[in-house]
């Protein structure tokens, strides 16, 4: 057996009114939903918090990305990690939604209804928003930082905990940086879906230089006891 390897867990954010309607939502600050908040409560009880459960060890998490978007910052602040107030965070502006431009507020359906039935972001991108290239530079740009802090881990401390990093953010957004991280192209996000208040993990297979999705679009339910009807304290 080699040293562990460090990964990166992404996390969406919990539910907002918009999400629940199927609007897109960028750059326009919505809150989380009573909802949104039991989800995001409930990833940090059933997964980060919850000693029954070995699919990841959150002291090994030693760097915070989140988007600076209102709906990333307060799932972050529903999660509990061991010494969280140490960890070094940092808000990414290159974490942010897609720009949907014209389309921000809007949903799929009401954008077929009109006179473009044949929209598709992943290939059209949105009027006087962002094409797929400048979100998948931005995701570069992140990854380019992710990978360093792990490469910086394994040259100092090979053999020991931590090296992981936490990353919360949006749904389009974190599609492409995943395809990014596998160096495919960014439209391949089409045939991923995330839910609200997910979490995914990307890794490495071996060594470094095979980055994989280790796991992906989990929800904090798969967490619960299932032996006992107690509540996780």
């Amino acid at each position: 057996m080699g040293p562990r390897l460090p990964v990166v867990y992404l996390v969406r954010h919990g539910e907002t009114e918009w999400s629940k309607n199927g609007q897109h939502t960028s750059i326009t600050e919505v809150e989380l939903t009573p909802h949104g908040r039991t989800q995001a409560r409930d990833l940090s009880r059933f997964v980060f918090e919850n000693p029954c459960q070995d699919f990841i060890d959150p002291t090994n998490i030693t760097q915070i990305y989140v988007s600076p978007r209102r709906r990333a910052q307060q799932t972050l602040e529903l999660i509990n990690l061991p010494n969280k107030s140490t960890i070094s965070t940092i808000i990414d502006p290159n974490l942010t939604e897609w720009h949907y431009g014209d389309y921000e507020g809007v949903t799929t359906h009401d954008i077929h209804s009109g006179i473009y039935a044949f929209w598709d972001i992943w290939r059209d991108g949105c009027p006087n928003g962002e094409t797929i290239e400048q979100v998948s530079n931005r995701c570069d740009h992140v990854i380019a930082k992710l990978m360093a802090h792990h490469a910086s881990h394994m040259d100092h401390d090979p053999n020991g905990p931590g090296g992981d990093i936490l990353v919360v953010a949006h749904s389009h957004l974190l599609r492409i940086l995943a395809m990014r991280w596998l160096n495919l192209p960014p439209s391949h996000g089409r045939y991923t879906l995330l839910d609200t208040a997910s979490l995914s993990v990307l890794g490495y297979d071996r060594s470094m230089r095979v980055p994989v999705i280790r796991s992906w679009n989990v929800t904090s339910h798969l967490f619960q006891k299932e032996s006992t009807n107690e509540p996780i304290n």
